[in-house]
């Protein structure tokens, strides 16, 4: 405690004077210059308008019966000190809350506003705590900002350097600290706690309000077909209808989901147009096979055969594709892979002129048919005659007699 002690000595014994005025009533010239009125000529404090701004608004009346008020106007004015030539702190909105702690002429004495902060000098406070004596608690960060408080020596404060000036710190309010507002301007609602309550419930529509938003928007960057528009829905519709009592939030989330609806339906319109052109295309890639199956095959190079099964794949591709956004033709290939079983027998050629065939090969076991083959991968044309094992994934048949194969690999 001694070291601590000397270390704050050493501090204040090297403060400048602007910081040295921030401990008010340490020195007839600090007092001076706070109240503007030179030295010589302060015989009589009492003249000294206001006589201690500090002791004006921190008074307190532990008789009085607190209550929850209401703003009544628009624009009222929170003031320094019960006296209308008093500095301005703060501006109210009609319906704000206040807590009222006591009462003073024609105003009354309320708490300092929750979010509102206030400034300390940063050579006055070593570890969190005051050292010095009746040092000077500001309302903004400037030394000829008005006084809101006074602090003593072993007082406590949690604070941050301010971004406004780094020679002060930013806190909130001392609890003794009171300010006036006009009593025409507030209406009694109920009691103290009421304030409370209700700055508890802004906290949570304010928190329903940001998770709203983020969740709208990592569905709205989402596929169409895998955005969930009802869980974002309601989540906005869960503050207009609970929080009503909170107009600013309530009309805000009514505007954020007509504007999200809006989103949805041009994503919806695309998917639907998107989707209406692939399967046109798909048609006509089916109506293209079928003609060219249709036609005779040995006129056809082994290439020429194989390019009529790519349009087939291209068509099972796009339809796997509806459901794997973004994914490739390899991606395809790759997820049919894992789905292959390896199948033997002697591979032949099937060069019969008919509709919608399920293949070019077929595969025969013991001289029975086993079933249809076809390959992009491989010219199945190399192994006719041969006894082979197939890495093979299943294909439609068409209501053909025997199962159909997309042919991987080939292994005699």
């Amino acid at each position: 405690m001694f070291s601590k002690r000397l270390s704050c000595s050493i501090i204040l014994a090297t403060v400048s004077l602007a910081a040295a005025e921030e401990r008010f009533g340490s020195a007839n010239v600090s007092v001076a210059k706070e109240h503007h009125v030179p030295q010589t000529v302060q015989t009589k404090p009492a003249s000294v308008k206001p006589t201690d701004h500090a002791m004006v608004h921190t008074e307190t009346d532990s008789n009085y019966k607190a209550f929850t008020g209401k703003i009544v106007g628009g624009n009222v004015r929170m003031r320094l000190s019960s006296d209308v030539e008093s500095p301005i702190v703060k501006e109210l909105l009609r319906n704000d809350l206040v807590v009222v702690r006591g009462e003073k002429s024609d105003f009354y004495a309320v708490e300092a506003p929750q979010d509102m902060k206030v400034y300390i000098f940063r050579s006055f406070v070593l570890d969190n705590v005051v050292e010095g004596n009746r040092v000077h608690v500001r309302l903004s960060p400037e030394l000829t900002a008005p006084v809101v408080a006074v602090m003593n020596t072993g007082e406590k404060v949690n604070g941050t350097i301010s971004d406004k000036n780094h020679k002060w710190l930013e806190i909130s309010p001392p609890k003794n600290v009171r300010f006036y507002i006009a009593k025409e301007y507030i209406e009694k609602i109920g009691g103290p706690e009421l304030k409370a309550l209700r700055d508890k419930k802004q906290s949570s529509v304010i928190q329903l309000m940001d998770s709203a938003e983020l969740l709208s928007q990592s569905e709205m960057m989402k596929p169409f077909e895998e955005i969930d528009f009802e869980r974002v829905s309601n989540s906005f519709m869960t503050i207009t209808k609970d929080y009503s009592d909170f107009p600013e939030y309530s009309e805000k989330a009514k505007s954020k989901l007509a504007h999200l609806q809006e989103i949805y339906l041009q994503k919806k319109i695309a998917y639907l147009e998107a989707k209406t052109s692939k399967m046109s295309k798909e048609r006509a890639l089916r109506n293209d096979l079928v003609q060219v199956s249709d036609a005779s095959e040995e006129n056809l190079s082994p290439r020429e055969r194989m390019k009529i099964w790519e349009r087939v794949e291209e068509s099972l591709y796009l339809n796997w594709s509806a459901s794997h956004h973004k994914k490739t033709m390899d991606d395809f290939y790759e997820d049919q892979k894992m789905k292959t079983v390896r199948i033997s027998g002697i591979v032949e050629a099937y060069n019969d002129v008919v509709k919608n065939k399920p293949g070019n090969f077929v595969l025969r076991d013991r001289d029975m048919p086993r079933a249809y083959l076809y390959s992009t991968f491989i010219d199945l044309q190399n192994y006719v005659g041969k006894y082979v094992t197939l890495v093979a994934v299943a294909r439609p048949n068409n209501n053909f007699a025997f199962p159909a194969y997309f042919i991987f690999e080939a292994e005699k």
